[in-house]
């Protein structure tokens, strides 16, 4: 007979187990990254940018990244915990930017991020 020590698995929740009974866990899926992700100026005059996006299944809420440095890097946090499938920016700054959307399950999932819009330019009182 061959013994095979214990490992104990770790997660960021627990189960709760009383003495002399049984549990059962499952793990729920991970959200789907986030689809059909797109950027429209609010109007032509806003310096406010509408980002929307197709709901990802098992999703919770949804985190809009944000870079006013490329499609692919420089990204920051403009908003966390949005339940909708669209987000309005406040005013942006003159500059070119480019969002992103993740989604999540609860406060243990989380979504690699989608693909980035397309740029949206800002200039002194006009967006395009």
């Amino acid at each position: 007979m061959t013994l095979v020590a214990a490992t104990t698995a770790r997660a960021g929740w627990g189960i709760g187990v009383t003495p002399n009974g049984a549990a059962e866990a499952t793990a729920g899926a991970a959200p789907v990254t986030p689809t059909g992700v797109a950027s429209a100026c609010t109007s032509p005059l806003a310096a406010t940018v509408t980002v929307s996006w197709n709901a990802a299944a098992h999703a919770t809420s949804y985190t809009i990244w944000e870079s006013k440095t490329s499609a692919t890097s420089g990204y920051a946090v403009a908003a966390a915990g949005v339940t909708g499938t669209s987000w309005t920016s406040g005013n942006l700054a003159t500059g070119s930017w480019w969002f992103e959307v993740s989604a999540s399950v609860g406060s243990n999932w989380v979504s690699p991020n989608s693909t980035a819009t397309a740029q949206r330019t800002i200039l002194l009182l006009a967006c395009n």
